[in-house]
């Protein structure tokens, strides 16, 4: 009876722990995105200035981002209506944290101080016409991070993103 109670808690812990990421949408779709079913990707790397985070998931981006436009109905095109624009990104700020006050002892209060970072991946992604007019765009923190990185974040976070796009129409 213990041993089930303890694989429980276990699988109840390994619940909790998983990462669901959650979408920001900054510019919803209006109607200008309608009837155009057509896209071409833009590659990152033409408009970044220095190094780009997480180098090794730029490659498996594509392949995400077309899947992910395909199951909305988007197709890629030589003739495309849409561009689809995307970064990774690295929010890196300093992890704030409220201290309680120890009981009193014979050696005094407790002097440590820690300094921790909260590094956290996202990923942007923008819909415009031909002109560079925003048709929709959108945020999703991926997960990853310097010290966690991994595809499987990366494709839930992709996953996630693309759902939020309006299905396309004719």
């Amino acid at each position: 009876m213990r041993l089930f109670l303890v694989i429980l808690l276990c699988l109840g812990l390994a619940t909790c722990t998983s990462h669901i990421p959650q979408a920001r949408i900054l510019n919803p779709g209006d109607a200008s995105l309608a009837g155009r079913p057509s896209f071409e990707l833009i590659d990152p790397q033409a408009s970044l200035e220095g190094d780009a985070p997480f180098p090794e998931r730029y490659h498996q981006l594509p392949r995400l981002l077309r899947h992910g436009l395909s199951t909305r109905g988007y197709h890629e095109s030589q003739q495309p209506q849409l561009r689809v624009y995307y970064w990774l990104a690295v929010q890196d700020g300093p992890l704030l944290f409220k201290a309680d006050v120890p009981p009193p002892n014979p050696l005094g209060p407790y002097q440590a101080i820690h300094r921790l970072r909260d590094e956290t991946g996202t990923l942007r992604l923008r819909l415009t016409d031909l002109n560079g007019r925003i048709l929709w765009e959108g945020l999703i923190s991926t997960g990853l991070s310097p010290a966690r990185d991994s595809a499987e974040l990366l494709g839930r976070a992709v996953q996630v993103l693309t759902e939020q796009i309006p299905l396309a129409r004719p």
